[in-house]
């Protein structure tokens, strides 16, 4: 087998099943196992695209996803009723709340201080069971809709800022994003620390997690995508609330099944990469690790460069030049 695997149609029950690396190489595909079957150029990119893409998105929306129900809580005060301090035989709901920039979600809130519930503020241990509706937070922030469980493993704020950890169990949980919809299934921990001065803010979000399955409808192709072993930190800074540049690191493994390509590999940042405000990258460089096979890409200006060691010895084998947008559009 090689790094290219069969292209498989999704009709198949074969092809239908691969959502993880082992039923990808179970049905055929799965990496460059054994053979040195040269890798074209339209694949190669497809790998680049969605390394360079969907840990970068992923963490994005989930960041989005933290924020909003930030945003959300205060307005669970009255909302859900008056909760005096005895124990409660069931969470409280809030019913629907109009999120600031449009739509509406839902609340309810658990945990072991019944008279903390509706204070406004993520506590310690308190469990969020939250349906979003179109919502949005604020104005440009992603549209949120779908079923997320927020365990808050701890919350703090003052005038310099917060710092918030929580565990998220997500169910068909979409973000609508400049480059499309990612739709999350699985369980990741966040972790977001906002930095203030001034007008100017710094947001840190570090998520990690075991495995989560992410489908995406980008540049109108529907695929699915599993993240492994994933440790990815994103940076973002703000000018009042409008977002002006994100840089990423970390690594992951990425097992997909798109229209006409199936393949696994793990992918890591090399160095920071910087993304614009539309999720476009801007500097920076990938590195795909494939049994057989090494894939580095390297973004400079309105160009990335896709490089290929076949083997693993360390040599280039060859290379060439794609426009950035060529490379965004082939992502998902």
């Amino acid at each position: 087998m090689s790094d290219r695997l069969a292209r498989l149609s999704l009709s198949t029950p074969c092809a239908l099943s691969l959502l993880s690396a082992a039923l990808l190489a179970a049905c055929g595909g799965g990496g460059d196992s054994g053979s040195a079957e040269p890798l074209s150029n339209n694949d190669a990119t497809s790998y680049a695209a969605n390394a360079s893409v969907v840990g970068s998105d992923a963490t994005g929306a989930l960041d989005t996803t933290l924020l909003t129900a930030t945003q959300l809580v205060p307005g669970s005060v009255g909302a859900a009723g008056v909760v005096n301090g005895r124990e409660q035989a069931q969470a409280v709901s809030t019913g629907a709340l109009t999120c600031a920039g449009g739509g509406t979600a839902t609340l309810s809130i658990d945990g072991p201080t019944p008279a903390n519930w509706i204070n406004g503020r993520l506590d310690a241990d308190e469990v969020y069971q939250i349906t979003y509706n179109q919502c949005r937070g604020a104005a440009g922030q992603a549209a949120l809709n779908g079923d997320v469980t927020m365990t808050v493993l701890s919350a703090s704020s003052n005038s310099a800022g917060s710092a918030t950890s929580v565990n998220f169990s997500t169910t068909n949980l979409t973000a609508v994003l400049p480059r499309g919809t990612a739709s999350f299934n699985g369980n990741v921990a966040v972790q977001r620390t906002v930095t203030v001065v001034g007008n100017t803010s710094s947001v840190s979000t570090h998520v990690t997690s075991t495995s989560f399955v992410v489908t995406t409808n980008f540049n109108n192709r529907t695929s699915v995508f599993t993240l492994g072993n994933v440790d990815l930190t994103r940076q973002a800074s703000f000018a009042g609330s409008v977002l002006q540049s994100t840089s990423h690191t970390g690594s992951h493994t990425l097992s997909a099944v798109l229209p006409n390509l199936s393949y696994s590999y793990s992918v890591a940042t090399q160095g920071g990469t910087v993304f614009d405000a539309n999720g476009l990258p801007t500097q920076g460089g990938w590195v795909i690790t494939l049994p057989r096979r090494t894939i580095t890409i390297t973004v400079a200006g309105s160009n990335a460069t896709i490089a290929i060691d076949d083997g693993n010895n360390g040599s280039i084998d060859r290379s060439f030049t794609v426009p950035i947008a060529a490379l965004a559009a082939g992502a998902g």
